[in-house]
């Protein structure tokens, strides 16, 4: 892994290989070679020809072995038939000229505000089709241009972006790229085929919001990828108070411009009624902002946009299952406390009582269960919240959190691999499912998981080079696969960047643990625990502590912990 700002010629490698699925051809390819020898070695014999065939037969498949890979390298099987795979320096083919429509309005403010980057950036490795893609129509929504001359307002345009994400997702007929795969390319000039390349995608939603006082202007357009051409495209020019009525028409217009028929209960699902105060609704957009950090002071912020926004709206389930979530992660991560275990139960109650048919309330309920140890009722919460929303990353990964916590290592890979069909951008999950497939003696997976992750981290790392959990998973991630100076180096970036954090103590001495260097890891999950990390049931089932298991000191932690 590259340290910020630097490039890695031996993750570059990898990447261009996943890129160029060459991979994936040697995996088919060893299959494939095998099938054929077992096939030789039980017929041949059989029908009397000499005994070296089968030897020709396994020295044959061996020596294509190399003409595969090279030309798993050179070639590609697209669309338009056999292709010659076009490297990452190479200049783009040249658009054929087509009869499409003049960019519209969203999209020529997205191109006049965004400046050129001042070096070229690789451009991210496609991401392999899902079987859960099979028979659905593929959206990305990209994060809407904030075009109100205010960076305040930024958190604004995100969040209307973000909510008519959500409310795609709530149709099992379409497959949403997630928020982290579309929100990672924000201000980067990339058009819109090459986007659409990269998310798995075939049509993408863009736009803009412009802000002023009361009123609010938003463009939106759908673009179908192959053509980038239009499919649809409005300007919408209202008050503040009808900025929800302008989200499920948005919604709408895309369903019945990708020609999706929808159920009553679908139909039900897309009408956006959370609540119908603009000002709450504003306050939550603020609070969910600051729930992407692992701190202690964006915690906080986050949990008082919350309660502004209840205080507003009683009634406001969303904003209940954000303060859940907020209560859940400051216990997790930052303060053990019975008091967030309580306040975390309590918001999670009102969010469900409010709104039972919300997949978010059942999955704030459930991780609120999960961290008081209520492991059955937390896993019931879970799974309403999958039937509710199978394509809900946050239901699977936090299920899969609590599967680890209770020791159930197999379950829990299961929904780590879910949840990444589900957000395959995500970088965390790679590394809690490479911890469980370590668990379990599945070495070969491990490695897999590790070397696929290596892409994910590099990308999100080139564009939030300053954030600190992406550092440290990568560091223990680059010491798993050899690569152990570069990460050293950055394991003392994280510690350096937050040096206060439990979350950062408890994972770079989970590191340093791999190193073999116990004494520092102890010392570094003493401060973790003094500064206020105390997820005891974590850290007895992590699978990257298990070295310290023997130690008197690691004992007499655990102890500490109530």
């Amino acid at each position: 892994m590259a340290e910020p700002g630097n490039e890695s010629p031996s993750l570059g490698f990898f990447a261009e290989l996943r890129r160029r699925r060459v991979i994936r051809v040697a995996v088919f390819y060893a299959i494939a070679g095998w099938v054929v020898i077992e096939v030789a070695s039980t017929m041949l014999p059989g029908l009397h020809l000499p005994d070296w065939t089968v030897t020709l037969v396994i020295a044959l498949v061996v020596l294509g072995f190399p003409i595969a890979f090279i030309m798993g390298w050179m070639f590609d099987i697209g669309p338009r038939g056999v292709q010659r795979t076009v490297g990452t320096d190479d200049p783009p083919m040249a658009a054929l000229p087509t009869s499409t429509p003049a960019p519209g309005p969203a999209l020529q403010e997205r191109r006049a505000t965004v400046a050129p980057p001042t070096a070229p950036k690789p451009a991210p490795v496609p991401r392999e089709p899902s079987v859960l893609d099979e028979g659905r129509r593929t959206i990305a929504v990209l994060p809407f241009v904030n075009m109100s001359g205010d960076v305040e307002n930024e958190y604004f345009s995100d969040g209307i972006s973000e909510e008519i994400l959500n409310l795609l997702t709530k149709l099992p007929q379409l497959k949403v790229a997630s928020r982290t795969s579309s929100f990672n390319l924000k201000g980067e000039k990339i058009d819109i085929p090459t986007v659409a390349r990269q998310l798995g995608v075939n049509t993408i939603l863009e736009g803009s919001v412009r802000r002023a006082g009361d009123r609010v202007r938003i463009t939106a357009q759908l673009i179908e990828a192959d053509s980038d051409s239009h499919l649809w495209s409005e300007t919408y020019d209202r008050e503040m108070k009808d900025v929800f009525a302008i989200q499920d028409d948005i919604a709408q217009s895309i369903v019945k411009a990708l020609q999706v028929t929808l159920s009553p209960q679908e139909r039900r699902a897309m009408q956006s009624v959370a609540t119908s105060d603009p000002e709450a609704y504003d306050y939550y957009l603020r609070g969910r902002r600051y729930m992407y950090s692992m701190a202690r002071r964006d915690y906080e912020h986050a949990i008082r946009m919350f309660e502004q926004a209840i205080s507003l709206d009683s009634k406001y389930a969303l904003a209940y299952a954000g303060l859940a979530d907020a209560y859940s992660h400051m216990y997790r991560y930052v303060e053990a406390t019975p008091d967030n275990v309580e306040k975390a139960i309590r918001a999670s109650e009102q969010a469900v009582v409010l709104d039972r048919d919300s997949a978010e309330a059942h999955a704030s309920r459930g991780m609120a269960l999960f961290i008081s140890e209520r492991y059955d009722e937390a896993e019931a919460e879970f799974e309403i919240a999958i039937a509710r929303n199978p394509n809900l990353f946050e239901a699977w990964y936090y299920y899969g959190l609590a599967s680890s916590s209770q020791g159930r290592v197999e379950k829990a890979a299961e929904l780590y691999s879910k949840a990444s069909e589900v957000n395959p951008a995500d970088f965390q999950v790679p590394m809690f499912l490479a911890m469980a497939y370590a668990s379990l003696g599945r070495k070969q997976d491990e490695m897999r998981v590790r070397l696929g992750a290596l892409g994910t981290l590099e990308r999100h790392l080139k564009l939030n080079p300053h954030d600190t959990r992406a550092i440290y998973f990568a560091a223990q991630n680059l010491y798993r696969i050899g690569e152990k100076d570069k990460a050293r180096a950055m394991a003392e970036q994280a510690m350096q960047q937050g040096m206060n954090e439990p979350v950062v103590l408890y994972n770079v001495a989970c590191f340093y643990t791999g190193m073999g260097e116990h004494e520092r890891a102890i010392d570094l999950l003493e401060q973790a625990v003094q500064l206020g990390w105390g997820d005891r049931a974590w850290m007895e089932n992590d699978s990257d502590l298990e070295p310290l298991h023997a130690e008197p000191r690691f004992q007499a932690l655990l102890a500490r912990i109530h």
